[in-house]
C-alpha cells in the first residue's frame, strides 16, 4: 500500500470570492426592519415594565443613562439591518451551496452538495406578505440546518430546492 499526502500551491485552490454571489431580495431588508422594530418595541416594553414595576430602578440617574444607551443600541442595530443585508448573498454551483452574511464577522458558509440530506423551504407571516420565502439546507449527522438561505422569492426557494433534492438523487437538470 502506498501513501501520497502531496502538498497543494495555495495558488491552485479554489477561490470563494471567485462564486458569483446573488443579492438577497430588496424587500428582504423591510422584512428585516420590521422584524427589527417589533423586536425594540417589545424590549421597550419590557424595560418600562421593570420601571414601572421595580422602586429601585425609579430613579433619574438610572432612567436617563438606560435611556439614551437604548436609544444609542437602538440605532446602531438599525444600522447594522443594513449593513447585514448589504453584504448578505448565496451562490449555487456545480459541487455545492454558498451562503454569505456579516458585515462585522464575516461569514462564508459552504456546503457540498454529496453531503446534503434534507433541503426544507419555510416562510414567516412577515416573509409571506413581501412573497419572500428560506431554503434550509440539512447535511448528514445535523439535527439543525447547516444553513438558511433568507430573502429570497418564494418561486427562487422552491426552484432551489427542487434543484438541489435533483441533484441529492442524481438527476441532472438545470436551475
Amino acid at each position: 500500500m502506498h501513501f501520497s499526502n502531496v502538498q497543494i500551491p495555495l495558488h491552485e485552490l479554489p477561490q470563494v470570492e471567485a462564486a458569483d454571489f446573488q443579492p438577497l431580495e430588496k424587500e428582504y431588508l423591510q422584512v428585516q426592519r420590521i422584524t427589527y422594530i417589533i423586536t425594540t418595541i417589545i424590549v421597550l416594553l419590557a424595560l418600562t415594565a421593570a420601571i414601572f414595576f421595580i422602586d429601585d430602578l425609579q430613579q433619574y440617574e438610572i432612567i436617563i443613562p438606560a435611556a439614551a444607551l437604548f436609544v444609542i443600541i437602538t440605532i446602531v442595530g438599525w444600522l447594522a439591518t443594513r449593513l447585514n443585508y448589504s453584504f448578505s448573498g448565496y451562490a449555487i454551483r456545480e459541487q455545492d451551496v454558498l451562503y454569505r452574511s456579516g458585515w462585522f464577522t464575516r461569514r462564508t458558509r459552504i456546503v457540498p452538495l454529496n453531503r446534503v440530506q434534507h433541503v426544507s423551504v419555510q416562510s414567516g407571516p412577515i416573509e409571506r406578505k413581501y412573497k419572500l420565502a428560506s431554503v434550509s439546507i440539512y447535511t448528514a449527522g445535523a439535527e439543525q440546518a447547516d444553513f438558511t438561505i433568507k430573502g429570497i422569492t418564494n418561486e427562487t426557494a422552491v426552484q432551489v430546492k427542487d434543484w438541489i433534492t435533483n441533484q441529492m438523487h442524481g438527476r441532472d437538470n438545470t436551475l
